[in-house]
C-alpha cells in the first residue's frame, strides 16, 4: 500500500495523533498483529513522530494499557487524510475484523463532528 502522506518537520503533532488513532483502531478488535505493529511504528518513523513518544506508545500497547486519546481536533483539520490512513491499517493483516468496520464508520462520523 502507497500512502499519500509525507510529512514535514510542520506536521508532527498533526501525525502524533494519527499514529495515537491509528494504534486504537488496530487495538479495537482486542488484538494487535505484527504486521498491524510494524505498520504503525513505520508510519510513526515516516512521519518523524518523535522517538520518544514513539517508544511509549508501543510499550503501552505491548502491555495492553489504556492508549492516549487522539486529538480530535487537530484530526478533523485533515480528515480525508486521517481515513485514509485509517483504512490503509484496517486492512494490513488482510482481513477486516467486524469491529474494525465498524470503527471505521465511528472514526468517520467523529471527524464530521
Amino acid at each position: 500500500y502507497c500512502w499519500p502522506m509525507s510529512a514535514s518537520s510542520g506536521d508532527v503533532g498533526f501525525f502524533t495523533e494519527v499514529v495515537k488513532l491509528l494504534l486504537q483502531v488496530a487495538w479495537a478488535d482486542d488484538q494487535v498483529g505484527q504486521r498491524e505493529k510494524d505498520m504503525i511504528f513505520g508510519l510513526a518513523r515516516s512521519w518523524y513522530v518523535p522517538e520518544p513518544e514513539l517508544k511509549v506508545l508501543m510499550e503501552r500497547l505491548d502491555q495492553g494499557q489504556p492508549l492516549p486519546q487522539p486529538n480530535l481536533k487537530l484530526l478533523r483539520s485533515r480528515p480525508d487524510e486521517v481515513l485514509e490512513a485509517v483504512r490503509g491499517l484496517t486492512l494490513a493483516d488482510g482481513t477486516l475484523a467486524e469491529e474494525e468496520s465498524a470503527m471505521v464508520a465511528q472514526i468517520t462520523e467523529m471527524l464530521k463532528g
